[in-house]
């Protein structure tokens, strides 16, 4: 591709995206974007994002208009009122880049060892001049040291949004840091209410064993999992802690109350995959699940 074909690319990437912010892209037509672009479907500050048609999550931004719709709501909500925040499985940073947008005043710590997703989370801190976001390019994990990670090969070379920790066959890998944040010495800088995501491909316990501190300050936390045996041992980590658990559907938008932490279904159309744990009283529940 040279100059005049990229520039003709980005200009029909743009008209691409427009159209589908104002409902009047052709359906099912293949969408390619190169270039900037602005997000302001959250309820944060816009910011912008950058993509050389290799990044899953810009195919999905421009395919359905939002994504997760109601994760990100209650993640705004709550990073207003946070007093540390923690976005751990990063990727290109749309958690990290809301929160960090909307506390200017909070260091927002992301964690992503993917070494592609992580160049572009640097990116997308540069491009929307974020000295508040902290990247670590290191897996969260209980123990120090090095360790291999993989990730599903897509094509076209497109950035994986799922990284975890180990080989496998017919996957792309790398070799990665891996430390607890307990370690890190960074518990003790998050205050009183502190906010975390959790989207690690099957590490949700390796993380939660290895963020005993932080744990223990009972933070509000999204999460996400598809492993029974790790909610399992989770729901006996929270339960001591004195949490609850809510599915979060994304489309209805709202907070389920649950008896537990349960593996979600990958399969599910709606794509409800996030869970909301919370030491919060009814009433916050309601008036978070509210807007207010």
């Amino acid at each position: 591709m040279n100059m005049k074909e990229l520039q003709a690319a980005i200009a029909a990437s743009q008209q691409r995206l427009a159209q589908h912010r104002a409902g009047k892209a052709p359906a099912g037509e293949p969408i390619k974007h190169y270039g900037y672009f602005e997000l302001d479907m959250f309820e944060c500050p816009p910011f912008l994002m950058f993509s050389n048609n290799d990044a899953p999550v810009v195919h999905y931004l421009m395919h359905s208009g939002t994504f997760e719709p109601f994760s990100m709501a209650i993640w705004c909500r709550l990073a207003v009122r946070a007093t540390g925040i923690l976005d751990i499985g990063a990727n290109v940073g749309i958690y990290s880049l809301a929160a960090a947008k909307l506390r200017p005043d909070l260091s927002i710590h992301a964690y992503e060892p993917n070494p592609y997703a992580f160049a572009r989370l640097r990116v997308h801190k540069f491009l929307n001049d974020l000295s508040n976001l902290i990247e670590h390019p290191v897996a969260v994990h209980r123990k120090s040291g090095v360790a291999s990670i993989s990730w599903f090969v897509r094509a076209g070379g497109h950035i994986s949004s799922g990284t975890m920790i180990g080989t496998a066959p017919g996957k792309d890998s790398a070799i990665t840091i891996i430390e607890p944040i307990d370690g890190t010495g960074l518990a003790g800088t998050l205050g009183l209410r502190p906010l975390v995501k959790i989207d690690v491909e099957g590490a949700e316990l390796n993380v939660m064993e290895a963020m005993q501190e932080v744990l223990a300050l009972r933070p509000d936390i999204i999460i996400e999992t598809f492993h029974q045996p790790s909610c399992d041992a989770i729901n006996a980590m929270l339960k001591p802690l004195g949490y609850s658990v809510y599915a979060i559907h994304e489309l209805k938008r709202k907070l389920i109350p649950k008896a537990e932490l349960t593996a979600c279904d990958p399969k599910d159309p709606e794509h409800d995959y996030n869970q909301f744990l919370s030491v919060r009283p009814a009433a916050e529940i309601r008036a978070l699940t509210e807007g207010k």
